[in-house]
């Protein structure tokens, strides 16, 4: 073997002192061909050793020669040398001697994968032969996960027979793809990985819109794809489903029916949801002209959803022009002009619009000189510690006094010209007024929730008095967003009455406003815990009638979640401490267990929630058992709620579970121990139907009778026993 290898060295130094040849090293493995100026090299090792099968293939001539170490084989200006051999990882390397211009190795049979474009519906991908020979197999997809030990998985999405000459490509798509695909040759045994990552939905929800109808605009960002979609109002309940083909990029779905708040739900293979609200019709006037009996005026609506109404001119209650009505449909954005013939006599006639979503009324002077005046908007929501406006429009000659009657003490107001405050202005043809209410935080001498009516009135100074009526209604503080990292928190879920059941987040200084919650029958309790209590801080909690009066207060010391006991069906609630975050929550307030039969309704964002707070000070030491029956599948959740920490781990919406006990079926049993320090367990059951809640202590035998009472004498005793055995065997020893 040495003197092969010398004569090798020489015949290679040889050939290289002629100046006419090239000398290259290269490795090749045994999936692999390589190819210098047309001719392909390839190896088999076979079973011996140290012999290997060599083949050349030139021109469609094939030579072959069983080869070792140092040995040669020749194909017209090239000659290629065996070197050494990595038998692990099955390499060859092979010294090249002679006259080429090219060298490249390449696989006998390999394959890439580029991934065109993916969703969460399909993966579009590109495979092409990046191999030396013909691909003749079959290519599986699945998708890998990885299990809980962890375990790798999979699940076979498509299988594709391939046919591909060196430099073919074919275009597939995958459905159902996950973060990662495995491309696997059957017979070649090649497998390739390609990492997707979070995968984006194909189709999007871009916008909602409405006018006489609910019109949805949807991008649809893949190939073309059918989709369901579904109009859904009061919860889950369905208006009106369409199907439609979704071609790619912007695509418009119109019902035929409008409402003004509900959902809309898209199912193209998956699902996807948006909630929606349309600010109800609002009506100004425009303009308003009087030409002996005919009075001409123009309505505008400046809300989100059309008016479809009457239109009737009346004084004093009474209809007074002709034609007695006209019935008009007003769209969003939309004017409307409207002529009726009234008596000269009538001075002060009053536009009344009406119809199912409300009542618009505009008082104008018509048919006599000096001052006129109008409001552009009657009726506002004005949040409490909030400050609402109306725009009134003087038209004439004169000077006149503005003043307001009617408004409770409570509610300040003031008048601007401007940027000016006014009590007293001189009207040159037109002016515009703006009237700004300030509306306390806590009502007093008002209600929540329902109109308060009061007068503007302006007197010239002939002493004509002109009476605008306007209304406005307070509300409590809205849009508190929810607590947690549930679908319906990250959806930025508002509304302006807020639900018992789920937390709510609030970050306030000082004294928050009042907050509204639904009407809500029974004995109930409600919490504040969260990073206050962490941060050592005193929030108080109050729970107040519709009319602010505080009813029940929370007495809990510093850096301590409050909580109170009430049954007041209509309530608010308000904090009040230093700066401060906290979280509420309003839930069934439970003094032992109880046997409970009771409805779930869904919600206003489509899910059915019931939430009993149980009090758990009796039951310390025992167990919680409890059985659900239903008459359609629930989720019921069992929360540990003594601690702080606890609180903020109860999320009763979240798909991240961190309590007690999970459950879900039309029957579900389960139970818990209850702690030494245990004072509140908190279940909640999600879902729709009629439900029965079972709920029962359970003692909890002792393992070892009187172990636990002695422990500490027998762990003496047997402590002494053993310092007598070492000392006994110590003298045995010595």
């Amino acid at each position: 073997m040495a003197r092969v290898k010398t004569l090798t060295f020489a015949v290679l130094m040889l050939l290289l002192l002629a100046g006419q040849a090239t000398a290259l090293s290269i490795e090749l493995g045994i999936d692999e061909v390589l190819i210098v100026d047309g001719q392909v090299f390839t190896f088999d090792p076979g079973q011996s050793g140290d012999r290997y099968l060599v083949s050349v293939s030139s021109h469609g001539k094939e030579t072959s020669s069983v080869l070792s170490f140092g040995e040669k084989i020749t194909v017209g200006n090239v000659t290629y040398v065996i070197g050494s051999y990595d038998r692990q990882n099955q390499r060859l390397t092979v010294h090249l001697l002679g006259n080429y211009t090219s060298v490249r190795v390449m696989k006998k049979y390999d394959f890439s994968v580029e991934v065109i474009e993916a969703f969460d519906t399909y993966a579009k991908v590109r495979i092409k032969n990046t191999g030396f020979y013909p691909l003749n197999d079959t290519l599986s997809v699945s998708s890998s996960s990885q299990g809980a030990f962890p375990i790798p998985s999979s699940t076979v999405l498509k299988e594709v027979e391939l046919n591909l000459a060196p430099g073919e490509e074919i275009v597939f798509k995958v459905p159902n793809p996950g973060q990662t695909l495995v491309f696997s040759l059957k017979e070649k045994g090649i497998s390739k990985d390609v990492f997707l990552g979070t995968l984006e939905p194909q189709v999007e929800i871009e916008d909602i819109t409405g006018d006489d109808r609910v019109r949805v605009k949807v991008l649809n960002k893949g190939d073309p794809v059918n989709a369901t979609f579904s109009l859904l109002y009061s919860g889950n309940l369905v208006l009106e489903s369409k199907k439609v083909l979704l071609q790619r990029g912007t695509n418009w779905v119109e019902f035929s029916n409008f409402i003004n708040q509900g959902a809309i739900v898209v199912d193209y293979g998956k699902i996807i949801q948006q909630t929606f609200y349309f600010r109800p019709a609002l009506l100004v006037l425009e303009n308003i002209s009087r030409e002996g009996e005919l009075l001409k005026f123009a309505l505008k609506n400046t809300g989100e959803s059309p008016f479809r109404g009457f239109v009737s001119v009346t004084q004093n209650g009474v209809v007074v022009g002709s034609p007695t009505y006209s019935e008009v449909s007003i769209g969003p954005g939309e004017s409307v002009s409207l002529t009726f013939n009234v008596p000269e006599e009538v001075r002060y006639p009053t536009i009344l619009a009406s119809s199912d979503s409300g009542t618009f009324s505009f008082t104008a002077e018509a048919g006599a000189s000096g001052i006129s005046v109008e409001a552009l908007s009657t009726s506002i929501k004005v949040p409490l510690g909030g400050k609402g406006s109306y725009a009134l429009v003087l038209s004439g000659s004169g000077r006149v006094k503005l003043g307001v009657e009617g408004l409770p003490d409570s509610v300040g107001w003031k008048f601007y010209a401007g940027e000016s405050e006014v009590e007293e202005i001189n009207v040159d043809g037109s002016a515009q007024m703006v009237l700004v209410i300030d509306v306390p935080s806590l009502p007093r001498e008002f209600p929540v929730g329902e109109p308060v009516m009061f007068n503007v009135t302006v007197r010239d100074e002939k002493g004509n008095l002109h009476v605008i009526p306007l209304e406005f209604e307070a509300y409590g503080l809205a849009f508190l967003p929810v607590y947690g990292d549930n679908w319906l928190a990250k959806m930025n879920f508002t509304a302006e009455t807020h639900f018992v059941g789920i937390p709510y987040r609030v970050a306030a200084k000082s004294l928050t406003p009042p907050i509204q919650f639904e009407h809500y029958s029974g004995e109930k309790i409600v919490f504040s815990y969260g990073n206050y209590v962490r941060s050592g801080l005193d929030v108080a909690l109050h729970v107040l009638s519709p009319s602010g009066e505080i009813l029940h207060s929370s007495s809990q010391g510093k850096g301590r979640p409050d909580f109170v006991v009430f049954n007041e069906s209509d309530f608010m609630l308000m904090l009040e401490g230093d700066r401060f975050d906290a979280v509420l929550l309003v839930a069934d307030y439970l003094k032992k267990p109880e046997n409970i039969s009771f409805e779930l309704l869904p919600k206003q964002f489509g899910e059915g929630i019931k939430t009993f707070i149980l009090n758990a000070t009796s039951l310390r030491g025992k167990k919680l058992v409890i059985d659900v029956s239903a008459d359609r599948p629930v989720e019921v959740r069992l929360y540990y709620f003594t601690l702080n920490r606890e609180r903020e781990d109860f999320d009763p919406l979240s798909a991240d579970f961190k309590g007690a006990f999970r459950g879900k079926g039309e029957h579900v049993s389960g139970e818990i121990p209850l702690r030494p320090y245990e004072d509140f367990i908190a279940i909640s059951i999600i879902g729709t139907g009629n439900v029965s809640l079972t709920m029962a202590a359970k003692e909890v035998p002792v393992s070892v009778s009187g172990l636990g009472k002695y422990s500490g004498e027998l762990t003496v005793v047997l402590l002494a026993l053993l310092l007598v055995a070492v000392i006994a065997l110590e003298r045995r020893l010595g």
